[in-house]
């Protein structure tokens, strides 16, 4: 059986690799395809677009292992939130997968797009539009589900002080502000493409600091030790 200890550093790595790769891989190709000419750029910039689609698929692993990892721990505390948990992440790849795929999506039309004639373009356009459309919504509903597991997860962090309760604190507040950004965005009360960076900023800040604190402190022990006493009573 994996210790407490191990499960932190794992758990610390992975939440590491997810943040930097997703970054690095979105880098690469979300600033081809958020330009309006994208489709006239994306192919020809394909080998940069693959690169980076190919990191979001590493992300995607790593998000779906962190809740694996961390089950045979939350569920000698709270079951229900454990099984939520793991629930809402296998949610958040699942919608995950959609947005790199639909990524590809654009890459070929781009290469259509690129190879048509002229008359072809505006139906080449209409189609690239609806699938950034589906984008934008799907983007939406992939952080709600993202900052609900990320509710229950420092929930459970929190309320069993597994690690500092100021960390834990911390990151319920930041993520109740990045869900509160992507309900405005979800019922069109304001523009929120330019806060949403702006709340998910302290969110980022949050979440690299408890992947540290995981992989140098690991588990708080007093707390494990409370987790090893329940999972022998029940």
């Amino acid at each position: 059986m994996t210790s407490p200890r191990k499960t932190a550093i794992l758990v610390g790595i992975l939440f590491v690799i997810a943040f930097i790769v997703d970054i690095v891989g979105r880098g690469m190709y979300e600033p081809i395809l958020n330009t309006p000419e994208f489709l006239s750029q994306a192919y020809p910039a394909k080998i940069l677009m693959t690169l980076g689609i190919v990191l979001e698929f590493i992300a995607a692993i790593a998000i779906v292992l962190i809740p694996v990892a961390l089950f045979p721990i939350f569920k000698k505390y709270n079951e229900a939130l454990a099984l939520g948990y793991l629930g809402f992440r296998f949610l958040e790849g699942i919608l995950f997968m959609f947005l790199v795929i639909n990524s590809l999506s654009l890459l070929s039309l781009s290469k259509v797009f690129v190879n048509s004639e002229a008359a072809d373009a505006n139906y080449l356009q209409i189609i690239g539009a609806s699938i950034q459309a589906q984008n934008n919504w799907a983007t939406l509903i992939y952080i709600i589900v993202f900052t609900i597991g990320a509710l229950m997860f420092n929930t459970v962090l929190f309320k069993y002080k597994l690690i500092p309760r100021w960390i834990s604190v911390w990151g319920l507040i930041a993520t109740a502000m990045l869900l509160a950004g992507a309900l405005i965005g979800v019922f069109d009360l304001m523009d929120t493409s330019r806060i949403m960076t702006f709340l998910g900023l302290p969110f980022a800040v949050n979440e690299m600091l408890m992947a540290g604190w995981l992989i140098v402190r690991g588990f708080n022990s007093a707390a494990s030790s409370l987790g090893k006493r329940r999972a022998t009573q029940q």
